[in-house]
């Protein structure tokens, strides 16, 4: 625990050495149209081109991007500082030490200012996961002065998708931190299918077809959004949803979800008049969190509850009746001499009369 505090304020302290010294000018090699592969150094970035000069410290000029080869945002400019710049934050990112990683993300995002316009380049990168550091570590309320920066805009623009794509679950987790709950169901509206026909039945829309993660996520939102306008059965139902998604892809969401359901479990009346329903539920969730998580960080309220729930067994079914043994039919007497004779006697007087 020490080392994690010691990594994260040596991070924090490297940012504030460092605010003001951004490099000038960045080594990188330029594969061009036509003109061959010159090494130099770019020394600033706009919508058109470059600034790139073959000499340290010398007067740049403006290479457009037409004149590089690649298509789109794909074009070949290699910056020679990438691997080394990233190196420790990424280490840290690895590690799950996101406030530190964040922290270290920041400083190449800031440092490298002069190529956020680039294509692909390495410090919209490290804003981005920066971001994605900060919100994985929780710390959402940081999220919406840092969205509204010129270097957060550069990730759509210069990077492309998949960055962009998931740039855009960072502003739903910074709606969050806000509280504006409004603007966070309109922007969730637009990842669910449309509520036509069956779909009308459902108790909320379904989500469009999206890798597991993403679904976590927009199910643990959504039910946020259904929590705070007191639709507590929307919320849980999402919540549930969030944590089958999530349980074994993405540990974050799992956990946020867990947390969030068991929040309304506690508050849930039947719980505190020991129905035993509610309570099995709630021991339900909470000895699951413990199992994944562990209870240290578990509040008090929830720690009670952290133990395996009884197994509700069935009661035993009644033993069947054997139907009783059908009795056996009594056989026919045998039939008399003298009543069968009559019918043959018969035949034969007519026999007789014929004759």
């Amino acid at each position: 625990m020490r080392k994690n505090i010691f990594t994260t304020l040596a991070a924090a302290v490297s940012l504030l050495s460092v605010a003001q010294a951004q490099v000038t000018e960045t080594p990188a090699t330029l594969a061009l149209e036509a003109g061959g592969n010159p090494a130099g150094f770019v020394q600033g970035a706009n919508d058109q081109g470059i600034i790139f000069s073959t000499a340290a410290g010398g007067r740049g000029q403006l290479v457009e991007y037409s004149k590089i080869r690649g298509e789109g945002l794909d074009k070949v400019i290699r910056f020679s500082e990438r691997a080394e710049s990233l190196a420790q934050a990424r280490a840290l990112f690895a590690a799950g030490e996101f406030d530190a990683a964040a922290a270290a993300f920041g400083v190449v995002a800031q440092n490298y200012s002069i190529i956020l316009a680039s294509p692909k380049n390495f410090a919209s990168e490290a804003m981005f996961y920066q971001l994605e550091s900060i919100r994985r570590a929780g710390k959402y309320a940081l999220l919406p002065p840092l969205i509204a920066s010129a270097a957060a805009e550069s990730i759509e623009k210069s990077l492309g998708e998949p960055f962009a794509g998931m740039f855009q679950f960072q502003k739903l987790y910074a709606l969050l931190a806000e509280k504006n709950f409004d603007e966070l169901a309109s922007a969730i509206a637009a990842y669910e299918e449309p509520v036509v026909g069956e779909a009308k039945l459902l108790s909320a829309p379904n989500f469009k077809p999206l890798p597991a993660t993403e679904l976590a996520d927009l199910s643990y939102l959504r039910g946020k959004v259904y929590e705070a306008a007191g639709e507590k059965g929307k919320a849980l139902n999402d919540f549930y949803s969030a944590v089958t998604l999530a349980f074994g892809n993405d540990a974050i969401s799992a956990k946020l979800a867990m947390g969030a359901a068991m929040v309304i479990q506690k508050s849930d009346p039947l719980l505190a008049s020991e129905n035993r329903l509610a309570i099995a539920e709630m021991q339900s969730l909470a000895y699951m969190f413990g199992k994944r998580f562990g209870t240290d960080g578990m509040p008090a309220a929830f720690k009670e509850y952290a133990v395996r729930p009884p197994m509700v067994r069935p009661p035993a079914p009644a033993p069947k009746e054997e139907p009783a043994a059908a009795e056996s039919a009594p056989e026919a007497a045998p039939a008399e001499a003298g009543k069968a004779a009559p019918k043959e006697g018969a035949k034969g007087e007519k026999g007789k009369k014929k004759k």
